[in-house]
């Protein structure tokens, strides 16, 4: 990097830092939980709510939030979501209660939903087109360094000294972040009015929340469950009156004529992608522990496989759209994580350990090459003015693809396992210890259609631009 890069990479810090807390956040409490569960006195049904609302909260608000800042400016709701952020991370620690603690996960939540989305955006307007995939490589470096670091950190912090430091470390590497924004972050450009229909955004987060919440309780529940198929109708009545209302708007939160265009297709592609990275990571380990007897450190290292090298490749993948543009690798990635599945749905009861390896490395490569470029597309497709909706819709699709991954995995693994043979699979893992062949012929018949997916993916990334709009973000570059 050259004394002429520095400028725009000094922005990158408070950026990074505010993007690791807030997906740090979201894996680093898993840890605790058996702990909180018995400090407080109540059951991991009720303490799982320190997670759902945390999540329920950032899945409501991000597209909101994006908007928000294309209006109010960008750092000024970074830098608000980045103190929200500490202040419930303080309210966390200091939590008397479950109850207390749950408030203040949602509390925490909305000040991440205020960096996330809007952290893309103000990247994206300090640096040039032609650097847009480096900066992007880079970024999403950071938010798998968040993901990897969550699990071994809340482990040492939980065991050694106390649950409540899970929080309270987010103070001073905050404060650190808010430094960075306002001594190194070009200030937002005159803001431009805006008449925002406070009920379409109530009605989108109701829907997004509503929709998040059936996904995640399905698995365990079962989708004909009275407490599950009822939020979906719920969720479709709230979009209903969310499109009623945006019909009628002058400045709509979710312009549809940006949908029909390369948005449209970058941010379907964004969920489709999380949901087949995250198919993965959920089922993957009950085949390892089910079928093969792995003990769950053993499980754990053959995990890393994937983001490991989804980690290495992002940046390089960056670099490489910003010389060839982002069609030629988005459709390269999904190819490779095709193949990558169609080569995970062989393993049967008794696969040499290059065959998983191998196919867990070729999905892990497809998805690192495939992020990058994805994301640029979709920052590259709309004007400077839009790019707070923008980075919002792409982190909401994230989000939404992780939930609605780990449901549709988990819905074709138990059915496919009762049509082998194997009876009902329990939703709390170790259904298949009794029946090895049945959760196999599943976990194949799963796989494939991941492969079938990814390949349609690769099909629709055809529709991507080959290049990126050399004037997005153009205007804001300080």
């Amino acid at each position: 990097m050259g004394a002429a890069d520095l400028p725009r990479w000094r922005v990158f810090p408070a950026l990074a830092l505010g993007t690791v807390m807030a997906v740090l956040d979201i894996s680093v409490v898993n840890i605790a939980l058996p702990t909180l569960s018995r400090t407080f006195g109540v059951p991991l049904t009720t303490i799982a709510w320190v997670v759902l609302a945390y999540v329920l909260t950032i899945s409501g608000l991000l597209l909101t939030m994006g908007r928000l800042a294309d209006f109010m400016g960008r750092r000024r709701v970074y830098g608000a979501g980045l103190t929200v952020f500490m202040v419930a991370s303080a309210l966390c620690a200091a939590a008397p209660s479950a109850n207390l603690l749950v408030a203040a996960r949602a509390l925490q939540g909305l000040g991440a939903a205020m960096m996330s989305a809007n952290s893309t955006a103000l990247l994206i307007a300090a640096f040039g087109a032609e650097e847009r995939g480096r900066a992007l490589g880079a970024f999403g470096a950071m938010v798998g360094v968040g993901l990897a670091l969550g699990p071994p950190l809340g482990g040492i912090l939980v065991g050694h000294f106390s649950w409540r430091w899970i929080f309270l470390i987010n103070l001073p590497v905050g404060l650190f972040a808010q430094w960075q924004l306002w001594t190194r972050v070009p200030r937002d450009p005159p803001g431009r009015r805006a008449s925002l229909s406070l009920m379409a955004a109530a009605f989108w987060c109701g829907a997004l929340v509503t929709v998040t919440y059936a996904l995640s309780q399905g698995p365990a529940h079962g989708w004909g469950d009275a407490h599950v198929w009822p939020l979906f109708v719920l969720a479709a009545a709230l979009l209903a009156l969310f499109a009623r209302d945006e019909a009628r708007a002058e400045q709509p939160l979710l312009p549809l004529d940006l949908l029909r265009g390369p948005l449209g297709v970058a941010t379907t592609l964004t969920l489709i992608v999380n949901g087949l990275s995250i198919s993965v990571g959920f089922h993957l380990p009950l085949y390892l522990e089910e079928v093969l007897r792995f003990d769950a450190a053993k499980s754990g290292r053959w995990l890393a496989v994937l983001p490991l090298l989804a980690l290495v490749l992002a940046p390089l993948a960056g670099r490489w759209s910003d010389r060839i543009g982002t069609r030629a690798l988005s459709v390269a990635g999904m190819l490779l994580a095709a193949v990558g599945f169609a080569v995970m749905s062989q393993v049967g009861t008794a696969p040499h350990p290059g065959h998983i390896l191998g196919g867990m490395a070729l999905i892990g490569a497809g998805i690192g090459i495939f992020t990058v470029p994805n994301s640029s597309a979709a920052m590259g497709s709309v004007p400077p003015e839009r790019l707070g909706l923008a980075s919002g819709l792409q982190a909401t699709m994230r989000n939404l693809g992780i939930a609605s991954g780990a449901a549709a995995m988990a819905a074709i693994v138990a059915s496919r396992f009762a049509a082998h043979g194997g009876g009902t699979l329990a939703a709390t893992a170790h259904g298949g210890a009794t029946h090895p062949l049945a959760f196999a012929l599943a976990t194949r018949d799963a796989y494939l259609v991941m492969a079938a997916v990814a390949a349609a993916a690769a099909a629709l990334s055809l529709r991507q631009v080959a290049g990126v709009r050399p004037d997005a973000g153009a205007g804001e570059r300080g």
